[in-house]
C-alpha cells in the first residue's frame, strides 16, 4: 500500500532539490510511483493549488532571493530556475505576484511569497492524510437512508458494514435522488452520552414524499459547516471506523477548542462522490456544522 504522507514529502523534496530545473508532472508521478492523474489531483484536493501551481510559485519564490541580493542578469536569474525566455519569467512573477521583477528588485514593496510546504502540517490518518480544513455554507437539503442505532463504541466496521450495503444494494430503490452517485454517512450523535448514535446511510433527494418501505427521511436546515477532507491511495469500501473516529478526535479536539467556533448541532456527515474514488483512490469529507463560540444561533 502506498503511504500518502510520505508520498507528499517525497514530492515536495523532489520539487525542492529540483527547484533549478524544469520540472514536469510527469517527472514527479515517475519519481514518487504514482499515477499522474491521482497525484494531481490529491495534491489539488489538499492544497487548492496544481502541484505544477506550487513549483511555479515556490521557484518564483525562491528567485527573489537574487533579484533582492545580487546584481544577476534577468535573463540569468529566469534561466536559473527553469524558464525558458526572460519573458516568460517576467510574465509568470508579475501574474502571481502582481508586480515585475524589476519592481521588486528596486522599489519597497511587500510579497507574499511561496515557501516550502511544512510536511508538519499534514495530519497522517491511518495512510490517510489532511491538511487543512475549509468552510461550506450549505442550505436545507434532505436525505433520505437507512437509519441504524449502533453502540457509541462498537467495532471498527459496523458504520461502514452498513454504509456498503444500503450504497450497493438499498439507494436505487429511492427514486427522486439529487446525484445518487454520492454518498452521505448522516450521523446523530445526540444520544452519545447514553451509549449509542444513529447512522443513516443515504443519499440526497429533492424532496422526501417518497420514501421507501425500511427507509427515512431526515431534514437538514441551513448551516455553515467546517469540512475536513481527507484523502488516500485506497478503496472508499476499505475505510475504517477508527479512521473516521482518529479524524474527529482531530476535528473536535485539535481544531474546533481552538478556532472560535463551537459545534452547531448534534449532527454531522460523511461525503464521498463516487465519481472521485477507484479501487486506489478515495476522497471523504466531514461536514460538521459550526457556529461562533458563544451564538446562540
Amino acid at each position: 500500500m502506498i503511504n500518502t504522507k510520505e508520498t507528499i514529502e517525497a514530492c515536495i523534496n523532489y520539487i525542492e532539490n529540483n527547484i533549478h530545473r524544469k520540472i514536469s508532472l510527469d517527472d514527479i508521478a515517475l519519481y514518487v510511483g504514482v499515477s499522474k492523474y491521482y497525484l494531481h489531483r490529491m495534491f489539488k484536493t489538499l492544497t487548492g493549488e496544481s502541484i505544477i501551481e506550487y513549483v511555479q510559485a515556490r521557484k518564483l519564490s525562491a528567485s527573489i532571493n537574487e533579484l533582492a541580493n545580487t546584481n544577476m542578469r534577468m535573463l540569468d536569474i529566469a534561466l536559473e530556475y527553469g524558464f525558458d525566455h526572460e519573458q516568460s519569467y517576467i510574465r509568470a512573477f508579475k501574474k502571481k505576484f502582481g508586480y515585475t521583477p524589476l519592481k521588486a528588485r528596486t522599489e519597497q514593496i511587500s510579497i507574499e511569497i511561496k515557501e516550502k510546504m511544512n510536511i508538519n502540517d499534514v495530519l497522517s490518518v491511518h495512510n490517510s492524510i489532511i491538511y487543512k480544513p475549509f468552510y461550506i455554507f450549505k442550505q436545507k437539503f434532505n436525505l433520505i437512508g437507512k437509519k441504524y442505532k449502533i453502540l457509541s463504541r462498537s467495532g471498527d466496521n459496523i458504520a461502514n458494514m452498513h454504509g456498503r450495503d444500503f450504497f450497493y444494494h438499498h439507494s436505487h430503490k429511492i427514486r427522486n435522488g439529487v446525484n445518487p452517485q454520492v454518498y452521505f454517512g448522516y450521523t446523530d450523535w445526540s444520544e452519545y452520552n447514553d451509549g449509542h448514535i444513529y447512522y443513516i446511510p443515504s443519499i440526497q433527494v429533492a424532496d422526501v414524499r417518497h420514501i421507501p418501505e425500511g427507509m427515512t427521511g431526515v431534514h437538514i436546515p441551513p448551516h455553515k459547516y467546517v469540512v475536513f477532507r481527507f484523502v488516500g491511495f485506497f478503496r472508499p469500501d476499505d475505510i475504517k471506523g477508527r479512521q473516521v473516529g482518529r479524524l474527529l478526535v482531530h476535528l473536535y479536539r485539535k481544531w474546533i477548542v481552538n478556532s472560535g467556533f463551537q459545534s452547531a448541532d448534534t449532527f454531522r456527515f460523511e461525503y464521498i462522490d463516487t465519481r472521485r474514488a477507484n479501487d486506489n483512490y478515495c476522497e471523504l469529507d466531514i461536514y460538521q456544522p459550526i457556529k461562533e463560540t458563544g451564538s446562540t444561533l
